[in-house]
């Protein structure tokens, strides 16, 4: 995409500066024009999307959360997303999972075949949760949340039927850097994180549109 000319550039700038708040919102809006979201297909389709039922898994057995309620913001945010979407015929509620969890003894040693199969599931997104983070080092004063996680979908009769890799596709969010002194931050943050990975994750089964053609937001912060 061709860059805009540097007179409009330097413009806009100028305008900005003269008009701190509104030129700011006006070079935002210019922003939007000469970068706009581009769309960006789904790297899979749930096949049979009328007709199938899926369980959204997320699993941290390997990697226990400090904070668990990011995990069933992982599993009710994607289901709310697929079924809003109508990518599949239906969904297994999260609390299905847990009550599975809680009640079968030898849980950890299930497939996630079996798993689904358990729950009446034709489809399996298996999210395989991966350490969270919420600050750089546990003396750190701010908050930087991260949170990843390795996708894969399995047919509960055939097995993983994506990606091509064993490992799974992965998933990686983050959040800028802040400084907050509420106790209760932690856990709004990893709510926050859980969200915004499940939203991630949910966008390789749909059509979206990212902003793939624009430079960092760093660039706006010389308006500011």
């Amino acid at each position: 995409m061709k860059s805009p000319p540097i007179a409009t550039l330097a413009l806009a700038a100028a305008l900005a500066a003269i008009v701190p708040c509104s030129g700011c919102q006006a070079m935002a809006a210019l922003w939007t024009i000469w970068f706009p979201k581009e769309k960006v297909a789904p790297e899979f389709e749930l096949p049979d999307r009328k007709s199938t039922k899926v369980l959204v898994f997320p699993d941290d057995m390997f990697n226990p959360l400090s904070y668990p309620p990011a995990k069933r913001a992982v599993a009710t945010r994607i289901n709310e997303i697929i079924e809003d979407k109508e990518l599949a015929g239906g969904v297994v509620p999260y609390d299905e999972l847990r009550d599975l969890q809680s009640t079968e003894s030898d849980f950890n040693r299930l497939s996630v075949s079996t798993v689904g199969r358990k729950l009446g599931a034709d489809l399996v997104v298996y999210v395989l949760l991966q350490p969270l983070s919420l600050k750089d080092t546990p003396a750190d004063t701010l908050w930087h949340g991260r949170f990843s996680a390795r996708v894969r979908v399995v047919d509960v009769n055939k097995g993983r039927i994506w990606p091509d890799e064993a490992a799974g596709r992965e998933v990686a969010v983050e959040e800028d850097a802040s400084d907050n002194p509420a106790e209760s931050y932690g856990a709004e943050l990893a709510r926050r994180l859980g969200n915004k990975l499940a939203d991630k994750i949910a966008e390789l089964f749909h059509e979206h549109y990212e902003d793939r053609m624009r430079p960092p937001k760093e660039r706006l912060k010389i308006l500011d």
